[in-house]
């Protein structure tokens, strides 16, 4: 399979009525094959709706995470897809409850392949989109 980054597609999902003070989502994708990294594609996001980072002919993943508890603690899931034999195969789905102030991660080795996934979510401010 010949990855192509120049190709690639990122989903940057921010509501128009997000002020300074507001916290979101940043999800950050890293695809690695035998080991090096083959693309390294980020999106930014609202709590509470879905995040699609594509790059064509190679990999998808859609994430959301919900707004944080009362203890700091957001329900974060991810289905991660992997573009091989000429089709976007069925995608893996993972969850967790983390604290996404931290480092927390979902990494996934894809069977029969030399592909890895690496899927960092983290929280952040979102930019004042007021002018």
């Amino acid at each position: 399979m010949k990855l192509k980054c120049a190709a690639a597609a990122v989903a940057l999902l921010i509501s128009t009525a997000a002020s300074a003070d507001e916290n979101g989502i940043l999800f950050k994708v890293v695809l690695l094959k035998d080991g090096k990294v083959v693309a390294s594609p980020s999106a930014v996001g609202e709590f509470g709706r879905e995040v699609t980072v594509e790059l064509a002919q190679t990999m998808k993943v859609v994430a959301v995470a919900a707004t944080p508890n009362s203890e700091g603690h957001s329900l974060t899931a991810v289905k991660l897809s992997l573009f091989e034999g000429g089709a976007m195969q069925p995608g893996k789905e993972m969850s967790m409850l983390a604290d996404l102030t931290k480092s927390p991660s979902f990494e996934y080795s894809v069977p029969g392949t030399p592909y890895r996934f690496v899927v960092m979510p983290r929280q952040v401010k979102l930019p004042d989109t007021k002018g």
